[in-house]
């Protein structure tokens, strides 16, 4: 037989409960609906900022907005930023409306969850800032090369270009909390390979190319395309400066010869011009 009198203390505690509960549940939704909108301002702000500063243009120089359209994923990066900083805002206050309510079983995950948004964000922003610089490093030192007078200076500038992305991306790999100490390993491997190689190839003669494309830089500088050069009891029109060596047209032959000719023997340069001989 069923005791009245225990249903009915039941029924009472579960509404004594449930009666206590309701002002807790009534400021968490307070909470909740105050995180939900100022989120959705911040959210709304940082995307008209966003589109203002051109945000869309930097991600497609640094090849996010490609690797984005590969993925398939619709939404623009400044809308994607913006969904983010809505999710970092909305969380922590559904977390303190969590915690409000006494529901600390869902505590723990949710504050984790938090922890690892910033540090997304901030592992974007370095590899946005990163492969920016890394491009611009890469420019400049083809830029330099060229300027040199070296024919290999794209390659060069893609190379630069490539070390300084690996190493961006080592950190963002760090900064998410990913172990990312084997590639770092690699990369180090790779690069005391290539500076030795180098250093090997200057040993065993190397020396020779690297004064070769020196003199190169140099001799643009001192002579013209189109003067008629006298080296060594040779006289012809100089045609062209490469990175190693340069040309002479002598009649129907053409004379190559090496940089450092330019640079370390008396050279005669005769200006067609006003017929004057000049050496050098």
């Amino acid at each position: 037989m069923i005791d009245i009198e225990v249903l009915q203390t039941a029924f009472n505690n579960m509404l004594a409960g449930a009666i206590s509960f309701m002002p807790r549940l009534l400021t968490s939704t307070i909470i909740l609906l105050l995180g939900y909108g100022l989120s959705k301002l911040v959210a709304t702000i940082v995307k008209r900022l966003g589109e203002r500063l051109g945000l869309e243009s930097i991600l497609d120089r640094t090849g996010i907005k490609a690797g984005l359209d590969k993925a398939q994923i619709k939404r623009t990066g400044t809308e994607l930023l913006a969904s983010l900083l809505f999710w970092i805002i909305f969380l922590n206050f559904l977390l303190i409306g969590l915690e409000n309510m006494g529901l600390n079983a869902a505590v723990d995950p949710l504050r984790d969850l938090i922890a690892f948004l910033p540090r997304l964000l901030a592992a974007l922003a370095t590899l946005t800032a990163g492969v920016l610089l890394a491009q611009f490093l890469g420019r400049a030192a083809q830029a330099a090369m060229s300027g040199m007078g070296v024919d290999f200076h794209q390659e060069v500038g893609q190379g630069v270009n490539m070390l300084l992305i690996i190493m961006v991306v080592i950190v963002v790999l760090e900064q998410l909390g990913i172990d990312a100490s084997i590639m770092t390993t690699v990369f180090t491997n790779v690069i005391t390979i290539i500076i030795a190689g180098v250093a090997l190839a200057f040993g065993l003669g190397g020396r020779d190319v690297a004064r070769n494309v020196l003199a190169g830089y140099y001799a643009r500088e001192q002579f013209l395309l189109g003067d008629l050069v006298e080296i060594d009891g040779e006289t012809g029109v100089l045609e062209g400066i490469g990175t190693l060596n340069s040309e002479l047209r002598i009649g129907e032959q053409r004379l190559v010869i090496p940089n450092t000719y330019l640079t370390e023997r008396a050279v005669k340069v005769t200006d067609l011009l006003l017929n004057e001989d000049e050496t050098v």
